[in-house]
């Protein structure tokens, strides 16, 4: 077999770690914090000198950004990359993942193209998940996310294995191709040893601007970008919490906190018992969809989640709004819950053979629907397939995609304003699509709730049947993953943090949860460290969970643990530190010892002293 060429793109990015804000300006304080490579691309490293060492070839790492991005180049050479180069030019500047990615395949197409390009699943400062497979689109390449191990690399093919939230599959695709990469046990990063460090340090790092790599000006840039932002501000305050201190009668505040506990549990489940119509704030001419994500005639549960936010901008818009669905013959099923769940107006795109996602069908087969009926918004479930077809689809109809929205808003001049978390949540970002349509967004999961479902509400269904059924992507082997998601579904959820101080101390908050009949989660750091399964990781990289009750043990509150708990309907925090940020982002707190008051409440339960 010939040898490989490898390139892999990496980006530098803040430490989200040191990244804080200024109490007195409110805003996000960046002097003086240090940049790193993008985490989860020392994972895509990682897999192409893998790759290397095992079937030979050559690796490339480049990058876009600022001069000082030449350190995070150096970084993968002492890690084992050949070659490295640094994109850079003040025009630049400001690019959003549609210009990114276009600078990023001219880049590729100078070095004279690859076998395989490897992207990091997403990017922490921004959550995007986008660039990766819309650089495989600028490229006209395959375009495999997610994919959690490289099974073989042969002369002209590669099968890899793709894992999303609900299914594996095993695919090959023909080289050259573009994947990422999911961060797992098995490709950890390597730690450089003392020469490599040495070596990398006096590597030679190919510096090229715009022309070198034949840019157009108007796809580079905050000037080539379709997506704007417009306001950055720190994470709102939404509850007044009502705290107590526990350190003198320990008995006492047990008792308390788990009234609360109790009073919440009794209080009207949260969701949407009725939809309130809101006053149009404009006419727009076009509809709003929402992307209907599915498996067969399984639809994922975000898609209807978002369904009520899409209600409600469609109301402020006063235009109807329309659900799109790409499926087969054993999806159809999906268009009649579509109209219980609010849609006006159905698309449906068939592409017989495939009920299942395949990006390249599913990309061709929307896009179309966009490109012939104009919608004016395309709202994605945040999922990593609707992400996926969302970033992919974008670029073959031309339009900006803001991605891991939170909320949204529309003014007085009918613009669609974006609003989503960035760097680790520190900051909340607004971002608007000002001169393209669609605008697209991807919308986190976990956040809305469904709209009442109607049973036997109709409407308008639109089929348009796809004849062009090509795919470079082959399905050797599938199998749906059985595993729910606990946290998700939970009405209580215990969540322990640093606080715990031991993997052996998470016994106690497992007993209370059990006791409560609820589960257990933790914060990122307790996750990375191994101390508990990843998958129950509460926050922004983790999951976004909406349970009755939240109860924050040793949690001092974080921002980026703040993201994934802000839908809960209560929130409880013991806490030893009175200034613990948890304390201002609770409804009830104890300040005290969680070794002193967790087992009373325990005790406190099993004794029945409570109810």
């Amino acid at each position: 077999m010939p040898e490989l060429k490898i390139v892999v793109s990496i980006k530098q990015v803040p430490d989200t770690d040191d990244l804080r804000i200024d109490p007195v300006t409110n805003n996000l304080v960046r002097e003086g914090v240090p940049a790193v490579v993008n985490p989860p691309d020392l994972h895509a490293i990682e897999e192409a000198v893998r790759l290397k060492e095992r079937y030979g070839g050559k690796t490339i790492v480049l990058t876009m950004g600022p001069p000082q991005a030449e350190s995070a180049l150096r970084e993968a050479l002492a890690m084992g990359i050949d070659e490295a180069y640094l994109i850079t030019d003040r025009a630049m500047a400001g690019a959003d993942t549609w210009a990114t990615s276009y600078t990023i395949a001219k880049a590729i197409q100078k070095l004279g193209g690859a076998d395989l390009i490897i992207f990091g699943r997403r990017a922490v400062d921004g959550e995007t998940e986008q660039v990766g497979p819309q650089t495989g689109k600028w490229l006209g390449l395959p375009v495999i996310g997610y994919v959690s191990e490289i099974k073989s690399v042969e002369k002209d093919k590669i099968v890899v294995v793709r894992t999303t939230e609900f299914d594996e599959e095993v695919i090959e695709a023909p080289l050259p191709a573009v994947i990422t990469i999911l961060e797992t046990p098995n490709n950890k990063p390597r730690q450089p040893d003392i020469m490599s460090l040495i070596r990398a340090k006096t590597a030679k790092v190919t510096w090229w601007n715009k022309d070198d790599i034949k840019a157009e000006p108007d796809k580079i840039g905050l000037a080539g970008s379709p997506t704007k932002v417009i306001k950055v501000q720190p994470p709102p305050k939404t509850r007044k919490a009502e705290i107590i201190d526990g350190k003198k009668d320990v008995e006492k505040a047990a008792k308390w906190f788990l009234d609360k506990v109790f009073e919440a549990l009794k209080e009207e489940q949260s969701t949407l018992k009725e939809y309130v119509k809101p006053k149009a704030k404009v006419k727009v001419n076009s509809e709003v969809w929402v992307y209907i994500d599915h498996i067969g005639d399984k639809p994922n549960r975000a898609s209807y989640e978002i369904m009520s936010e899409a209600r409600r901008i469609a109301d402020l818009m006063d235009t109807s709004l329309s659900a799109a669905i790409v499926g087969g013959e054993g999806s159809k099923a999906l268009i009649d819950e579509a109209f219980e769940y609010g849609a006006d107006k159905v698309y449906f795109a068939e592409v017989k053979g495939f009920d299942r996602y395949d990006n390249e069908v599913y990309t061709r087969a929307l896009s179309k629907l966009i490109k012939k009926y104009k919608p004016e918004a395309v709202f994605f479930p945040g999922t990593r397939n609707a992400r996926e077809l969302a970033s992919t689809t974008a670029i073959e109809v031309n339009t900006g995609l803001i991605a891991d929205c939170t909320n949204f808003d529309v003014d007085d001049k009918g613009v669609l304003l974006s609003t989503r978390p960035d760097f680790g949540g520190k900051e909340m970002s607004t971002i608007i699509c000002p001169r393209h349509r669609p605008i697209m967004v991807t919308v986190r999961a976990g956040v809305f709730m469904p709209l009442p479902r109607m049973p036997g509400r109709k409407g308008e269904v639109v089929r348009e049947e796809i004849d062009d059924l090509f795919t470079r992507l082959k399905v050797l082997d599938y199998k749906l993953i059985e595993k729910r998601n606990v946290l998700a579904e939970a009405d209580i959820v215990v969540g322990v943090g640093r606080g715990i101080k031991s993997p052996e101390n998470i016994k106690m908050a497992e007993e209370l949860a059990s006791l409560l009949g609820g589960v257990v989660g933790v914060s990122k750091p307790l996750a990375d460290m191994g101390w508990y399964p990843k998958d129950r990781q509460v926050g922004q990289t983790g999951t976004t969970i909406r349970p009755k009750v939240y109860i924050a043990l040793g949690i001092s509150g974080a921002v980026q643990h703040l993201v994934g708990i802000m839908s809960s309907k209560r929130i409880g925090a013991i806490n030893l530190d009175p200034s613990a940020p948890i304390f201002e982002n609770c409804d009830f707190g104890v300040i005290g010892d969680i070794f002193e008051i967790v087992p009373k409440m325990i005790e406190l339960l099993k004794s029945k002293q409570v109810s």
